[in-house]
């Protein structure tokens, strides 16, 4: 059975999501947290994809990316690739780390994009990670909620954009629904 194309635009949005195989852990400790974000990164320069908000769980991610050159396959896969082989190399195991293919699903209505960050930033809480967001160092929440460890590559003003300029981190942290008892 062949796989289905994906069909990729030019400037469109993503929300890209991968689980572990077997739904393993993708990630083990802070290391490999912090070689995830650093290969994400990379991947963003390198293939001039967008990321606009993303978070890293033990065993799957989400991320909400644009690609300007349609290019979203070809920059997952380098993404996937990159980062199993550190994976591997450094817990001395062989084979696959992800599930299949990533999971993505092309967003098309801008009004979305917040409810979309909304639901990738809450991700730690549905799981019992954490009790509060601002505790969670491996999602972009920081960077929307209060401005705070914003990666270089970290593209927030497009989500942002959508709140009043001098109030936009305490409207986003509103939006949220969550100021009372998650922050």
């Amino acid at each position: 059975m062949t796989r289905q194309w994906r069909i990729e635009y030019k400037n469109a949005l993503y929300h890209v999501m991968s689980r572990g195989n077997e739904q393993r852990d993708i990630v083990r400790d802070d290391h490999d947290r912090e070689k995830f974000l650093e290969i994400l990164g990379n991947m963003s320069k390198r293939h001039g994809v967008e990321v606009h908000a993303y978070v890293v769980m033990n065993n799957h991610y989400h991320f909400l990316l644009r690609t300007p050159r349609a290019n979203l396959s070809r920059s997952m896969q380098w993404f996937a690739v990159s980062y199993t082989r550190y994976f591997n190399t450094r817990h001395m195991r062989n084979g696959h780390l992800f599930q299949g293919r990533f999971k993505s699903i092309l967003i098309e209505n801008d009004a979305y994009l917040t409810q979309l960050s909304c639901y990738i930033h809450r991700n730690p809480v549905r799981a019992g990670i954490v009790n509060r967001l601002i505790n969670y160092r491996w999602s972009s929440y920081q960077a929307y909620a209060y401005n705070r460890n914003k990666a270089e590559w970290l593209e927030t003003s497009l989500v942002l954009s959508q709140f009043p300029k001098r109030s936009k981190y305490t409207a986003y942290r509103n939006i949220m629904g969550l100021v009372s008892h998650l922050d």
